[in-house]
C-alpha cells in the first residue's frame, strides 16, 4: 500500500478523466434519492413548475432550481465540498451560497421545511424572479451566459473524448476552463448585483410561501390534512386558495369566525363547568364567602377565622358540577337565493365553515346544504374531516333563484333519522321570509319532538310577524353581518 498517496484518481480507481467528471455532482446542495424523486414528482405534477424548469436554454438552470428547492425543503441543507462539484456549475455555487446566508431563506424555511409543496411553490416564485433579475441585469446575464457556455463546452468535450477525439476534447475543455476563470472573476466584480438579484428573488419566494400558508391557515388546514390528496390536486387547490380574490377574502373571514367560535366555546366550557347550588361549610379558600375573608383584617376575628378554617367550618359556596354531555352532529342550511348574493352569502358561508371546523375538532359529523326553492347542493363531513376540496366547493357556491324553507327542513329531518346524524343541531341562515302551511308546521314540530333536535335560524333582516319563531327554537334577526353577531350564534350552538 506504500505510495498510494502519490497515485492519481485515474491510477487509483482505473477510470479516465471523463468518467471522473461524470461522477462530479451538478447540485451544490447535498440531496439524496428521495429528494430527487420528490423534486421530479413536483415537476411532473405542476405545469408551472415544469414550465419554469424548461424556461431557460441552460444546462445549469434545472440544477439551480433543485438547489433552491432543497434549501427550502431540507431540515438541515448542507453544501457539498467544492471539489465534488462539476466545475461548470460554479456559477450556481455563488447563487446558493448567497441564498443560504440571506434571512429571507430562513423565514421561508419556517413554512417550507419538510413540506415539498410549499417549498415547490416558493421555488417557483423565487425562480421566476431570479430569471427576471438575470434578464434585467446585463452584467449578471453575461456572466450566466458564460457559465452556460462553459457547461456546454465541457459536455461536448466529454462526448468527444468518449468518441476518441482527444484533440477536440482538449480544445473544448480549455475553452470551458477559460470561460469558468472569467466567470469566477465576474462573480467577484459583480458581487453586489448578484446579491441584489438573489435578495429580490428570495423575497418573492418568502412571499409566495407565506401566501400559501396564510390562505391554508385561514381555512384551518395543516399540511398533514392534505397528505392523502394527490400532489397535482394539492398544487391546484393551494394555488386557487392563495390567488383567487374571493377565496382569499373568505379565508380571512373564515379565520376570524373560526377563532371566534373557538373562543366562545372555551368561554362556555369555563362558565358551565360548575354553578352555585347553595351555601355550605368547608375550608376551600377559592369558594368561601367574601364576609369570611373580611375577618382576616380584624385582629379580634382573625384567630377565630383560622380556628374555623382548620375545623372546616367556614361559610363557602356549594357548587354543583355539570355533567358533560356529548354534542350531536351539525346541519347548516344556507340560503342561496338571488338576494343573498355578495356580502350576505360570504358571511353565511363563513359562519357555515366555522361551524364545520368546530364540528371537526369535536369529532362531530356535519353537513352543509345550500338551498333556494330546492336543495341545490349537499356537502357532508365525517367526524374530524378537513377536506380542502369541499371547502372550495362551499366557497364557490353562487346565489340565484327564490326561497322556500320546506325543502331544507324536510332534508334535515330525513337526515336526522340516519343514526349518524341522530339528534343533530340544525342552523339555517337566510334573508327571506317564507310562510309554511299549518299542515307542514304540525308535521315538522312532531318530527322535531320525536327526534329531539334543536333548530336555530339566523335571519338577515327582521321578522315582524314572528313567522320563523313558529318552528325555530331561537331566531337571530341581524342587521349587521359582523363577528359579534356570529359570536352569539357560536355561543348558543356550542
Amino acid at each position: 500500500m506504500h505510495g498510494l498517496e502519490n497515485l492519481s484518481l485515474e491510477e487509483l480507481f482505473g477510470v479516465n478523466k471523463s468518467t471522473i467528471r461524470e461522477l462530479r455532482k451538478e447540485n451544490n446542495v447535498k440531496i439524496d434519492s428521495y429528494d430527487k424523486e420528490a423534486f421530479e414528482n413536483l415537476s411532473k405534477a405542476s405545469a408551472e413548475f415544469q414550465q419554469l424548469v424548461n424556461s431557460k436554454d441552460s444546462p445549469t438552470w434545472p440544477a439551480l432550481l433543485r438547489d433552491i428547492w432543497a434549501s427550502y425543503y431540507k431540515v438541515a441543507p448542507e453544501l457539498l465540498p467544492q471539489e465534488q462539484i462539476n466545475p461548470a456549475y460554479k456559477m450556481n455555487r455563488a447563487w446558493v451560497e448567497k441564498m443560504m446566508e440571506d434571512p429571507n431563506t430562513q423565514q421561508t424555511r419556517v413554512n417550507s421545511m419538510m413540506d415539498e409543496l410549499v417549498a415547490g411553490l416558493a421555488t417557483v416564485e423565487a425562480g421566476r424572479q431570479l430569471a427576471r433579475e438575470i434578464k434585467d441585469r446585463p452584467k449578471v446575464k453575461e456572466t450566466v451566459d458564460k457559465a452556460d457556455q462553459a457547461a456546454h463546452n465541457q459536455r461536448k468535450a466529454d462526448e468527444a473524448r468518449a468518441e476518441g477525439l482527444e484533440d477536440l476534447a482538449r480544445n473544448l475543455e480549455q475553452q470551458a476552463n477559460q470561460l469558468m476563470a472569467e466567470v469566477e472573476q465576474d462573480i467577484k466584480n459583480n458581487c453586489r448585483d448578484i446579491r441584489r438579484a438573489i435578495r429580490s428573488s428570495l423575497e418573492k419566494g418568502r412571499e409566495g410561501a407565506e401566501k400559501v400558508v396564510t390562505a391554508m391557515g385561514g381555512w384551518g388546514i395543516k399540511p398533514g390534512d392534505l397528505t392523502t390528496v394527490p400532489l397535482d390536486q394539492r398544487i391546484s387547490l393551494t394555488r386557487r386558495m392563495a390567488h383567487n380574490s374571493r377565496l382569499k377574502m373568505l379565508a380571512d373571514l373564515v379565520g376570524k369566525m373560526r377563532n371566534l367560535a373557538r373562543a366562545k366555546q372555551k368561554e362556555k366550557i369555563k362558565r358551565d363547568r360548575d354553578e352555585t347550588h347553595g351555601i355550605t361549610l368547608g375550608s376551600d379558600l377559592s369558594h368561601i364567602l367574601p364576609v369570611e375573608l373580611a375577618a382576616i383584617k380584624n385582629p379580634l376575628r382573625k384567630k377565630d377565622f383560622y380556628r374555623r378554617y382548620t375545623e372546616k367550618q367556614l361559610l363557602q359556596y356549594e357548587l354543583k358540577v355539570k355533567e358533560k354531555q356529548g354534542r350531536g352532529p351539525i346541519i347548516c342550511a344556507v340560503d342561496i337565493s338571488g338576494s343573498m348574493g355578495g356580502q350576505p352569502l360570504d358571511w353565511a358561508t363563513a359562519v357555515a365553515l366555522a361551524l364545520v371546523d368546530t364540528a371537526a375538532r369535536q369529532k362531530r359529523q356535519s353537513a352543509v346544504i345550500f338551498f333556494d326553492t330546492q336543495v341545490k347542493k349537499v356537502i357532508e363531513f365525517k367526524p374530524g374531516e378537513r377536506d380542502l376540496n369541499k371547502y372550495a366547493d362551499m366557497a364557490s357556491t353562487g346565489a340565484a333563484g327564490g326561497t322556500a324553507f320546506d325543502p331544507p327542513l324536510n332534508w334535515a329531518t330525513d337526515k336526522i333519522t340516519d343514526i349518524a346524524f341522530k339528534r343533530a343541531d340544525v342552523v339555517m341562515v337566510t334573508d327571506g321570509l317564507c310562510y309554511l302551511d299549518n299542515g307542514f308546521l304540525d308535521a315538522f314540530k312532531a318530527k322535531k319532538e320525536a327526534l329531539k333536535f334543536n333548530c336555530w335560524t339566523v335571519l338577515i333582516g327582521s321578522d315582524p310577524g314572528g313567522e320563523l319563531k313558529k318552528w325555530s327554537d331561537r331566531v337571530w334577526a341581524v342587521n349587521r353581518l359582523d363577528e359579534e353577531t356570529a359570536g352569539e350564534i357560536f355561543q348558543e350552538v356550542y
